[in-house]
């Protein structure tokens, strides 16, 4: 009887320092991994309108995107180029449109350079900067920049679908 009990006891001895549990015990669920949302493509041809402190500006955007770098063309035109307005003048413009996509927001550059061939207004550059929520097909943001002719754009705002 001593036997087989010493026995026991050096076999549960042996269990512990070997670390296997002296009772079976249930396991631990794993929890699934949290799936991270797929990144929106922003590539295409996108237009929309824009509206800021200086008007209505209707907008076309040819981007194309690398991982979460954006890059492409940007366009812009007065709603009516023949209403003898500044808006009419200084918004016919064509410029390159960069930005990164990180978590659904889009973080841009909108630039216009002077000079550029078929401007209405050759010697005038501007630069606007925001930020967009992006989802497939969809664009809305906000901006600021100036003109160098014009002035501030306060408070802007831009809705884009994709074409």
């Amino acid at each position: 009887m001593k036997s087989r009990l010493l026995v026991t006891v050096a076999t549960i001895l042996l269990a512990v320092a070997c670390g296997a549990p002296a009772h079976p015990t249930t396991p631990t669920p794993v929890a699934p991994a949290t799936p991270t949302p797929a990144s929106v493509d922003l590539s295409g041809n996108w237009t929309g309108t824009s509206t800021d402190s200086q008007g209505i500006t209707v907008v076309t955007l040819a981007i194309t995107q690398s991982g979460e770098s954006i890059s492409g063309t940007v366009t812009t035109r007065a709603p009516d180029p023949t209403d003898g307005s500044c808006n009419a003048c200084h918004r016919n413009k064509r410029g390159t449109f960069t930005g990164t996509l990180s978590a659904g927001t889009l973080t841009m550059t909108m630039a216009f350079a002077a000079g550029v061939d078929g401007d209405p207004t050759p010697i005038c550059s501007a630069t606007m900067t925001g930020t967009a929520a992006a989802a497939p097909g969809e664009l809305t943001g906000r901006y600021t920049g100036s003109d160098t002719c014009e002035g501030a754009f306060l408070d802007g705002r831009m809705a884009m679908t994709r074409r």
